[in-house]
């Protein structure tokens, strides 16, 4: 049988059978995510092309980093505004600093946007396994099943892809509206070409199929071990040992006034380098701390919800810290987005000038780069919860069957979001405010950056919340059976 029949096979709704439904959610749920981080990445990517466009004499990039590869006629005339306008020539002076910020805007949502991505393939795979190790068992060789796992999973991502597409198109005049250098955007300074968005397309639909492949190991060699239901293993306490010492380094680091002395662009790079690496290192020790927090609530639950929700936790910890994994980096932007509103409060003088245009869009950099980074870790978290929830389904039935009521079920969900969306949002705000007091000073003790911080996380928090609510949605329009699944 060719791999497009039995790909045809396996998609095949089957009338009367429990879990085709759930099946085609999660594929809807798996094109929705690939859709949201290809379109924002896109319209990153389109934001970063916009100032290499303004800075670059011939719109090139080639041209930006090496002037004997510009157009000699646009050269001349660029150096000829230069010459004769002040303000072009302040401009020209600040090119290269908007270029390295809005770099460090894109390295910052790769992590949120690989972390869709990873968590839609994820999720494909979730629904995918456990059917993958009933063909394996029926007699599918290892080949059919690699082969239908890369079709299915590149067929996702594609459509994902091409629907983000349409959605960076939908965004670009909203971005438009948006005043950068004192000028608008305009669609050529946003447009990132053909070459860019088939890399996009190749980059994303090549994410899912690693992330495919990799889960289906466990179906190639042990197509019973999926079909088993098995524990995940708690995380280890080494990961707080290495995290703290991670975050006492980087504090010495910051802390060192010598920093200063190591030129503007060395000290950005030190500064964003080590907040990105302890930000890494929160996902180390993340899943360890909401095991903590888990066991904690488990030994004295308040009520039964509590404790089906503490037990699911304790299940598969990682899963639960990948739920909500996103605002983290979240948190953490918030923090130096704060940092940015002050920069833009610093402003004085003449508003026209650069350096008062400059300290502007560093606030208004900050806070859009706080909103995509909001949005997709609600997107991320909202996919996964209601992943989470089709995965579980049938658990979700034997409990309705043993009596437990619904209000207690949609309780336990809530409560599973909560307690690692409450971890989080602690511990990477007590990082973020620790890792940026030596660099700001006292400035966190003024109104105007703490309620900025206060104001995005709580921002972050509620699109989080949003995503459990959808996640509850997708529950209840699971069909309950009326019979167990093995009478």
């Amino acid at each position: 049988m060719s791999t497009f029949a039995l790909w045809r096979l396996f998609h095949r709704p089957a009338r009367g059978v429990r879990g085709s439904d759930s099946a085609d959610s999660t594929t809807m749920l798996a094109v929705f995510a690939f859709a949201a981080a290809t379109a924002i990445f896109l319209t990153v990517l389109g934001g970063l092309h916009g100032f290499i466009w303004r800075a670059s004499p011939d719109h090139s990039v080639p041209c930006l980093l090496d002037n004997n590869h510009c157009d000699p006629a646009m050269l001349a005339a660029h150096k000829h505004v230069i010459a004769t306008s002040a303000a072009a020539a302040d401009q020209a002076n600040y090119a290269s600093t908007y270029i390295v910020l809005a770099l460090f805007a894109c390295l910052l949502l790769l992590v949120p946007f690989a972390a869709l991505a990873g968590s839609a393939a994820r999720l494909a795979a979730s629904r995918r396994d456990a059917r993958l190790a009933a063909l394996r068992l029926a007699g599918a060789t290892t080949g059919q099943v690699v082969r239908l796992t890369a079709f299915d999973s590149a067929l996702q991502a594609l459509a994902g892809a091409l629907i983000g597409i349409a959605g960076y198109f939908a965004l670009m005049p909203l971005i438009m509206l948006l005043t950068f250098q004192n000028q608008h955007f305009t669609f050529a300074q946003l447009w990132v070409g053909p070459v860019a968005l088939v890399a996009t397309v190749a980059g994303v639909t090549l994410l899912a199929l690693l992330s495919a492949l990799l889960t289906l190991r466990r179906v190639a060699i042990t197509p019973l071990g999926v079909s088993a239901r098995q524990g995940q293993p708690l995380p280890s306490r080494i990961r707080l040992l290495i995290f703290a010492v991670a975050v006492i380094g980087a504090l010495a680091i910051l802390s060192n006034m010598q920093l200063i002395n190591a030129g503007t662009g060395a000290m950005i790079a030190i500064i964003f380098g080590l907040i990105v690496g302890c930000f890494a290192l929160i996902n180390l020790v993340g899943s360890f701390a909401v095991t903590i927090r888990a066991r904690s609530r488990a030994r004295r639950p308040r009520n039964a919800a509590t404790m089906i929700a503490m037990r699911r936790i304790l299940d598969n910890p990682k899963r639960a810290w990948r739920n909500v994994s996103g605002i983290g980096l979240a948190v953490f932007i918030a923090g130096i987005t704060s940092v940015c509103s002050l920069f833009g409060s610093l402003a004085s003088g003449d508003p026209n000038s650069a350096d008062a245009i400059m300290m502007r869009d560093i606030g208004t950099g900050g806070l859009l780069t706080l909103a995509f980074a909001g949005v997709l870790a609600a997107v991320s978290s909202g996919v996964m919860q209601s992943a989470s929830v089709i995965d579980q389904s049938n658990e979700y039935n034997m409990l309705v069957l043993e009596g437990t009521d619904e209000a207690t079920l949609r309780k336990a969900r809530f409560q599973e979001v909560l307690t690692p969306l409450n971890t989080v949002v602690l511990l990477a705000g007590v990082c973020s405010l620790l890792l940026l007091a030596p660099l700001v000073g006292n400035a966190f003790t003024q109104p105007g950056p703490l309620i900025s911080f206060v104001g995005g996380v709580v921002l972050c928090y509620a699109l989080v919340l949003v995503g459990a609510v959808a996640a509850n949605r997708t529950a209840a329009r699971l069909a309950c059976v009326t019979a167990r699944a093995d009478d």
